[in-house]
């Protein structure tokens, strides 16, 4: 039969009329695909689309007309998606027609080119490469716009849809925040009417949910949920998305429940979850979808009814949402990311069917099987850690092996494979979570991604704890530690791995995109006039990408051994590295010890807990000079009592731009209440409960205390672990740094790599004293410093230690000791969480770690600041102003864990440095023998302190742990 005649140019006409009514359900999008196949006389879509790109090809190329058909078949075939998959094996070759032969109007250019990059933007495609190659193209779309042309907002809106699919596929959170700022900008553009922009509120809302579950906000998920549910109010019964919308809701629903029952805000209230309207007619209006569409919808639909009915407890409509799934399946290739989707989903519910006490003990196994069988699919297909689900399915596949072992508890030998292959599975995926890390573009998003890892990670340490795997213990602690330093610790070493690889043009745009802090201007940057953030997660996915298909693989993603922790130990003087891991589920508290010659053996601490009242209390009450109610690092203040601190604001006792005053002032200590009893306790509990015990275990040398590394997990890194209070015979008592050398770092991670920095013998100083003029003891303790022990080194005081000069000698000079004494703040959470005020602005921590620029050479850094040691992004992450600088090419950083008081400081200060220039200790034991100092009752002034600090020797309070107890040592 001969092709039934058609006319393009009517087609195309149609086509825009009947696009101008509006499309708003699966009916209308059915409507559009028939009037294309009614004029062509075609049965599919692909057949329609093989004539159309046929008839083109019988043309002259080359020509106008050739060009402007090409543009034409473009828009016919954007209509074809909606009814069925069509082959993208002609799309580029007709759009570069258009392109270069159609008409120049640039109107019609970037009309062509939006129509033909519409398939990305419906998510059609899952091919990262497909993604970026579509937003080149929509950009020079908008570059040859007239400024304010009415498709401009368009374009834009499609620009920033596809990079927030793409940032859901690759996993960068940067990416998708700016997409989801630019949607909200364009929300209100005239470029759309009423029911776009409604369409837009559902969009957004969508993503919102998405961030706010990503960082745990329970306030503003519950009014994402609350927002979604007024727009369902408004949208149309039959609207295409409206299921979409539906499951979407759900699933935040769910995740609403999560939160709440983590944190202890909420729990599970089956009797107020409203009904779900019937699945007959869930199935009706999926029916007239087109068939992608179609596989879309029951995805989602199955998720969000799946998520309402295990909230419900409902085991029947659990299975019903089941049955949405595996139709979903029955549209997709096994190729398809939506197939991965919907296989984890499958595997999830039914392990969570496996839980549910209402299931039938006889089925609860077949769901566990189900459910492993599943997930295993879905992790095997999903391939190695790149891929933005393995993380979640590894997981989840982890879990359910420990649930099917602690099932088989009668047959021992079954019950040891399931757990030792939870163990493997969850090892593995642990570890993966650093590449997640490694594509985020500044530090916030990359805390947000790299929480979870610490969390799963001591789930699976406990594992292994309980299994007696101490090794793979280990692995797991470090595996989700301090995710953050690791990834900008790599980031400067990239460029020599890449250029050794051959990829010198890659480490070139790597140097450019990490070049975040300019030669001019600086200041502006650190006060916060510009966002820093180093190379942005599209690059970062290439770069990793190369790197991880490389020998260097293992510089990304793997762990030290035991055997490598200890070579580390031996080259610093360490006698072992200790993890804290705090009891829970079933499993008591413990310290992993790891010894200098590669051996783990475990201390068992039963009264390790997170929920131990001493320390519950302390993070409730807060230390001394710390507001009340919130943990360390909260708002910046001063001791109760109006001791003075190194936190910003007026607080008595110290000099606000005048002169100092004429004699010492008296002591000012902590009242015996409030944060100062809560200290004292939690360092008697951390005594009793931990030190004691920890230390008879340690292997002591002849002549020497042991020299420990700590590693506290979760939210033990608040406690002052070095000045934990010893039970001592008649009533005396001892700190724990009496009876051993303290100091702390992150990670094992980070361990080795500072302790493969060689000593540079360097010995030049800068001393930066009371930059901002409120700081009396400050100053007078830089100067005498700078005097007694650094003559030859740069003081910089008010006016003079800026950002930009500080950050400019410190990479002109080489080495030596940087000293600060200055105000610290931590802002928990916020995009630069930690900084030191300086003269007229900020040096954050995030200007040291997120470009690839590195202050090597520096042997130590003393931060005499506020709360230097505390984390603004979560313990575990590890992430303050001291961890910057050892990241940013210290060997040995001196930091504070609350805001410590002026006066004491000063004098803890100065002794550190004398122990260090004239009985040559290092870093580490000489902050220890000048905390001794500060215990020692007979304390003598050594020669050359100035007057001033002589007199106040006398007035200090031993027993006043906030004086001295508050700083901390890490690395040589």
């Amino acid at each position: 039969m001969a092709d039934k005649p058609y006319d393009l140019s009517t087609l195309v006409y149609e086509i825009q009329q009947a696009s101008n009514e509006g499309v708003t359900d699966g009916r209308d999008m059915g409507r559009m695909a028939d009037v294309v196949l009614g004029h062509l006389g075609c049965a599919t879509a692909a057949d329609a689309y093989e004539r159309l790109y046929n008839d083109w090809r019988a043309l002259p190329r080359g020509t106008l007309v050739s060009g402007m058909r090409a543009g034409h078949v473009l828009s016919v075939v954007t209509m074809l998606i909606f009814h069925g998959p069509l082959p993208g094996r002609y799309r580029a070759e007709l759009l570069r027609e258009a392109r270069e032969h159609g008409p120049a109007d640039p109107r019609w250019q970037a009309r062509i080119i939006t129509l033909g990059n519409l398939p990305a933007a419906q998510g059609s495609t899952s091919d990262p490469a497909e993604l970026e190659a579509a937003l080149a193209q929509l950009e020079d779309a908008l570059a040859m716009l007239p400024p304010g042309s009415p498709e401009e907002d368009d374009i834009a809106r499609m620009h920033a849809g596809i990079r927030a699919n793409l940032a859901q596929l690759g996993g960068g959170e940067d990416d998708f925040d700016s997409a989801v700022a630019d949607l909200e900008r364009l929300r209100d553009s005239p470029a759309f009417d009423e029911a776009e922009r409604l369409h837009m509120d559902a969009q957004l809302t969508g993503f919102r949910m998405h961030q706010a579950t990503r960082r745990e906000d329970e306030h503003a998920l519950a009014g994402n949920i609350r927002e979604l549910e007024s727009i369902l109010a408004r949208l149309s019964p039959d609207h295409m998305d409206r299921l979409a919308l539906e499951g979407n809701l759900e699933t935040a629903r769910g995740q609403l429940r999560m939160l709440r029952e983590r944190s202890g805000t909420g729990r599970f209230e089956p009797d107020a979850i409203a009904a779900l309207p019937p699945l007959r007619e869930v199935r009706r209006q999926i029916s007239v979808l087109p068939r992608d569409a179609r596989a879309d919808r029951l995805r989602e639909t199955g998720l969000g009814r799946a998520t309402h009915y295990l909230a419900a407890r409902d085991h029947q409509g659990v299975i019903e949402s089941m049955e949405l799934l595996e139709e979903a399946l029955d549209l997709l290739e096994p190729d398809d990311d939506g197939w991965i989707r919907c296989t984890s989903i499958l595997g999830t519910v039914h392990h969570s069917l496996a839980m549910l006490a209402e299931v039938p003990r006889t089925d609860r196994s077949h769901h566990l099987d189900q459910g492993i069988s599943w997930l295993k699919h879905s992790l095997r297909l999903a391939g190695g850690p790149e891929h933005p689900r393995r993380w979640a399915i590894g997981m989840s596949l982890a879990w359910a092996y420990r649930a099917r072992g602690d099932a088989q508890a009668l047959n021992r030998r079954v019950a040891r494979l399931n757990y030792a292959e939870a163990r493997r599975v969850g090892l593995d995926t642990v570890a993966a979570g650093a590449w997640s890390v490694l594509l985020q573009s500044g530090t916030a998003h990359a805390a947000e991604t790299g929480r979870g890892a610490g969390e799963q990670a001591l789930d699976v340490a406990r594992w292994c704890i309980a299994d007696g795997a101490y090794d793979e213990a280990v692995r797991a602690l470090d595996a989700g530690r301090g995710l953050i330093l690791h990834a900008a610790t790599v980031a400067a070493t990239v460029p020599d791995m890449l250029t050794a690889l051959g990829q010198s043009a890659l480490a070139d745009e790597w140097r450019a995109a990490g070049a975040v802090v300019p030669e001019v201007g600086q200041a502006a940057v650190l006060s916060g006039g510009v966002t820093f953030s180093g190379p942005s997660s599209r690059l970062r996915r290439r770069v990793v990408q190369a790197l991880t298909a490389s020998p260097r693989r293992q510089r990304l993603l793997d762990v030290p051994s035991p055997d490598e922790i200890g070579e580390a130990l031996r080259a610093m003087g360490r006698t072992a590295l200790v993890y804290l891991v705090p009891g829970g589920d079933g499993v008591p508290g413990t310290a992993l010890v790891v010894t200098a010659d590669g051996t783990v053996t475990p201390v068992r601490l039963t009264g390790l807990t997170l929920e131990a009242s001493p320390l519950a209390e302390y993070r409730a009450t807060g230390a001394p000079g710390r507001t009340p109610g919130r943990a360390p690092g909260g708002t910046p203040g001063r001791a109760p009592g109006g001791t003075p601190g190194r936190a910003p604001g007026g607080t008595p006792g110290r000099t606000a731009g005048g002169p100092p005053t004429a004699s010492p002032p008296p002591p000012q200590q902590s009242p015996p209440d409030g944060g100062r009893a809560a200290l004292e306790r939690l360092c008697d509990w951390a005594g009793s409960a931990v030190m004691e015990p920890l230390l008879k275990e340690l292997p002591r040398g002849w002549g020497r205390a042991p020299s420990v590394v700590l590693v506290p997990m979760a939210e033990l890194g608040v406690v002052p672990w070095h000045a934990a209070r010893l039970p001592g015979r008649r009533g005396a008592r001892r700190h724990a740094c009496q009876e051993a050398e303290i100091s702390y770092l992150p990670s094992a991670r980070l361990l080795c790599d500072v302790a493969a920095r060689p000593e540079t013998g360097a010995r030049r100083a800068l001393v930066v004293g009371n930059p901002t003029r409120d700081l009396h003891h400050a100053g007078e303790e830089a100067a005498a410093i700078h005097r007694t022990f650094y003559p030859d080194g740069t003081l910089l005081g008010p006016g003079d230690a800026t950002p930009a000069a500080l950050t400019d000698r410190l990479r002109r000079r080489r080495g030596g000791v940087l000293h600060l004494a200055c105000h610290g703040v931590v802002e928990r959470g916020e995009r630069r969480s930690a900084y030191l005020l300086l003269s007229g602005g900020r040096l954050a921590a995030e200007e040291l770690t997120e470009g690839v620029a590195r202050y090597r050479h520096l042997e130590l850094v003393v931060l005499a600041a506020c709360s230097t040691s505390v984390s603004g992004h979560g313990h575990d992450e590890a992430y303050s102003l001291s961890t910057a600088f050892l990241v940013a090419g210290a060997r040995s950083v001196l930091g504070s864990l609350w805001p410590v008081p002026d006066e004491a400081t000063s004098l803890l200060m100065y002794m550190t440095h004398h122990y260090m220039r004239r009985e040559g200790q290092p870093p580490g034991r000489a902050l220890r023998s000048a905390q001794l100092w500060m215990l020692n009752g007979g304390r003598q002034a050594p020669p050359g302190m100035p007057a001033d600090m002589v007199a106040r020797v006398p007035l200090i309070d031993a027993d006043d742990l906030a004086g001295w107890a508050g700083f901390t040592h890490l690395g040589w």
